[in-house]
């Protein structure tokens, strides 16, 4: 019975990176999808967040970043799952265990403006992206960029706290018939 558990989970978690890995791609082709699609492609992490819990999901998350990284034309949308999008569903249960809510949406927008910091300088040092250049608009970008940023956050973490609910209520049911785990 063990091996047969162990198998379901190899086989879940392979297709789920297998197909967050296609979307990536298919995303990288067109460049509308470059924020949306690692949003959407983050939520797929669910399934082992729930079904095997957090080491397999940080597996998946580690799998699908690395060969976004490397298969991906737009590196960007591969960053934004690395730095933004991907890890967020895996620890986003852990912040709403947090008693306090204010302290829940200090602690999440710290995340977001952090990794999105820390997104911005490996950019610049990593890719050579001119960012720091004090002689371009690029600042009045970047302050737009977090305006907009933290809203969009917000709705994606409602949405994902929704989508969690979700699957706990509809989803689970049809996929452990389904997929037999």
């Amino acid at each position: 019975m063990r091996n047969s558990a162990n198998s379901a989970k190899i086989a879940v978690c392979g297709i789920l990176t297998a197909l967050s890995v296609l979307a990536l791609v298919l995303a990288g082709f067109l460049g509308v999808m470059t924020y949306a699609a690692p949003m959407l492609i983050g939520g797929l992490l669910i399934v082992p967040v729930k079904e095997y819990g957090t080491k397999t999901a940080v597996t998946m998350f580690a799998a699908v970043a690395l060969l976004g990284i490397m298969l991906v034309t737009d590196k960007e949308l591969a960053f934004f799952y690395l730095m933004l999008f991907g890890h967020y569903p895996i620890i986003q249960p852990y912040i709403n265990r947090l008693a306090s809510r204010p302290l829940r949406m200090v602690v999440k927008a710290a995340i977001f403006n952090g990794c999105s910091v820390l997104a911005i300088w490996l950019a610049s040092v990593v890719m050579a992206v001119p960012v720091f250049d004090t002689d371009s608009p690029l600042w009045l970008v970047l302050l737009f960029y977090f305006v907009v940023g933290n809203f969009a956050f917000a709705f994606y973490d409602h949405a994902l706290w929704e989508f969690f609910a979700l699957y706990d209520t509809k989803l689970r049911g049809f996929l452990r018939k389904f997929m037999k785990f």
